[in-house]
């Protein structure tokens, strides 16, 4: 029942019954990762996808031995399911930056129960259409925008009602930022009057502001 309550957190099976859960939770296996374990790499076979039950993964790519990251998840999340579905091989690197708990789904009889249900394929299609719009908004803000307007381009992006837990690690990861220049501009978003900082909890001030960064 836990599974299928982990399940059910995720946009895609959300809207299933808890009978049509179930039966992908029978076909499921959980896994523990403990911070810094490497979940797939490049080049690796994707037998399956997974489901982020607790903690953070990162997917990231390496060149010339420096580090880019694609995407850091937090729970409820899912990754992987891109190279699962079309049968190929992991182009990205999948690593625990806390220490996780990962539902695997394998793709095979994930695909037998899709068969069963057609509506899960149309969800699972409006999701990769969204998670391709966020890596075309992330590329064009790694290489076109500067400094200050990433920091607000991510704090809108990651925002919920007006609000966010910012930790400035994991932006400055996502962002190909130091975590100093992170902080730098964070400073000067407040000194503008677009955001309130308390720790480490962020809170808009000006919406349309920190728009005309972005």
């Amino acid at each position: 029942m836990e599974r299928v309550e982990a399940l059910k957190k995720i946009p895609l099976l959300s809207p299933l019954t808890d009978s049509q859960l179930s039966k992908i939770a029978s076909i499921s296996v959980e896994k523990l990762y403990p911070a810094g374990s490497v979940i797939f790499t490049p080049g690796e076979s994707a037998e399956g996808f997974y489901v982020l039950k607790k903690g953070k993964v990162k997917i990231f790519k390496t060149q010339r031995g420096k580090e880019q990251i694609i995407k850091i998840f937090s729970e409820p999340a899912f990754f992987g399911e891109a190279a699962s579905f079309t049968g190929g091989k992991f182009p990205a690197w999948a690593e625990a930056i806390e220490d996780s708990e990962v539902i695997f789904i394998p793709r095979s009889a994930f695909i037998s129960i899709m068969k069963e249900d057609p509506d899960i394929t149309l969800k699972l299609m409006s999701v990769m259409a969204n998670r391709l719009l966020y890596l075309t908004n992330l590329i064009e803000s790694l290489s076109l925008k500067n400094a200050l307007s990433k920091v607000a381009a991510y704090i809108l992006r990651n925002q919920n009602d007006g609000k966010l837990t910012f930790k400035t690690n994991l932006a400055a990861l996502e962002l190909g930022l130091t975590k100093e220049t992170v902080s730098r501009m964070l400073s000067k978003l407040k000194s503008m009057g677009a955001i309130e900082k308390d720790g480490n909890v962020i809170k808009i001030k000006n919406l349309q502001l920190l728009r005309e960064v972005e």
